[in-house]
């Protein structure tokens, strides 16, 4: 099954947060499309804690509705944030986006059987 692919760009911050979370609720929400979702943040300039907190609650929202989180795309410098608060281990396992290269970041957010 295709990947649904959900872009974003510009600022993953506090001050971006409660747009994003939106965003990334209505692509996971019961109704969408049972295919992977795809969040591409090769468009992220800046991430904050407020960020990484919304990546980890798009990734257990996926887990709960039985749906794979693929993150792609996160450049160095905002994949140091990550490692800073210690996430790494978390966000950075499975697979990443198909159009991605390893340069990428990639979180599963598939239930245990």
């Amino acid at each position: 099954m295709d990947a649904q692919t959900l872009r974003l760009d510009g600022e993953l911050t506090i001050y971006t947060a409660q747009e994003v979370r939106q965003r990334l609720s209505q692509a996971l929400a019961p109704d969408a499309a049972p295919a992977p979702l795809c969040v591409d943040l090769g468009g992220v300039t800046e991430l904050d804690t407020a960020g990484v907190q919304l990546l980890l609650a798009a990734r257990a929202l996926a887990h709960a509705r039985q749906r794979e989180l693929r993150l792609g795309g996160l450049a160095a410098p905002l994949r140091e944030v990550v490692a800073l608060l210690g996430l790494d281990g978390v966000l950075t396992q499975a697979v990443a986006c198909d159009h991605d290269t390893d340069s990428g970041l990639a979180a599963a957010a598939q239930p245990t059987e």
